[in-house]
Formats: structure tokens, sequence, C-alpha cells
């Protein structure tokens, strides 16, 4: 993002934090939901609802936030806080398969491995698959690959 006043320009990519300084939380804060409304624009069908809860969730963690800076209360901002915390936790389980441990990744990723392979044998065993057009083929495997993450989800959401 370009710097404007009272914006502070990130010093690291997101992903290389390691703590964050109130100076950071502070611009994180501004940013975070049009940066995120901005990225999941236009979601496909199949998108829409996950988007929409990640969305959601982000949106009330900020707010929460937001009046936790309060210097003081009343039973109104609490009441608040207590609701931005009800829809956090309504909405978070859309993040739940990021948290997953490493023995769960380690055996998602073999599964995964398992699943192309299966579908890689599958597709060099059928004596039509080389009859079929280049952009038949990719349609294929791309419905594949979908099949293969939606797998791979389901396994971590259970684990």
């Amino acid at each position: 993002m370009l710097p404007y006043p009272g914006f502070a320009r990130f010093n690291k990519p997101y992903s290389q934090v390691t703590q964050w300084s109130g100076k950071e939380m502070k611009a994180l804060r501004r940013v975070i939901v049009p940066v995120l409304t901005a990225t999941l624009l236009n979601p496909s069908a199949s998108q829409r609802i996950p988007f929409t809860e990640a969305l959601l969730c982000v949106k009330n963690l900020v707010y929460f936030n937001l009046m936790a800076q309060y210097r003081y209360h009343t039973e109104a901002t609490i009441e608040y806080m207590g609701n931005y915390l009800k829809q956090l936790h309504r909405h978070k389980d859309v993040f739940s398969w990021f948290q997953a441990s490493k023995s769960t990744k380690k055996v998602s990723e073999a599964l995964k491995k398992q699943l192309t392979l299966d579908k890689l044998k599958e597709w060099e065993s059928d004596p039509a698959w080389n009859n079929h057009s280049v952009a038949a083929k990719r349609r294929h495997v791309d419905e594949d690959k979908t099949q293969i993450e939606s797998e791979i989800t389901q396994h971590l959401v259970d684990e």
C-alpha cells in the first residue's frame, strides 16, 4: 500500500512478522477488513459462504479489539464487546483447517500425494484418455483437483 497520513507501512511481509508492535497492530486494524474484502471479492458459488464467514470473523475481531482499547467501559461497551466475541466465535470455524497439528498436516500431505497418484494411474489406465482433447483433459484434471482438495479439507476439519 502507498503511504498516507496516519498509516505506517509494514517493514516485513505479514508471514514473516513474529511479534507485532502496537504501531503495527494499529496499522493492521486499519487495513485488514478492506484488504480482505478486496481479496475475497467475486467469490464462486462454493466460496461465497466461507468468504462471508471469514469477513464476519475478522470484522468482529477488529471491532472487539477497537473497543478493548477504550480507557473506560460502561455496561453498554461491555455488552458490545460480548456481542463481538459471540459473533467472532460463531464464525471462527472457517479458519479451523489452518490450525492443524504438524502430524495432521503430514498425514494430509501424504493423503494428497496418494490421491494424486491414484488419479494419475486412473488416467493412464483409461484407454480413451489419449483421445480426449486438451481442453477436455484440462477440465477433467481441474475437476479431480477440486475433488482432492475437498477431501483434504474434509480430512483437516475432521482431524
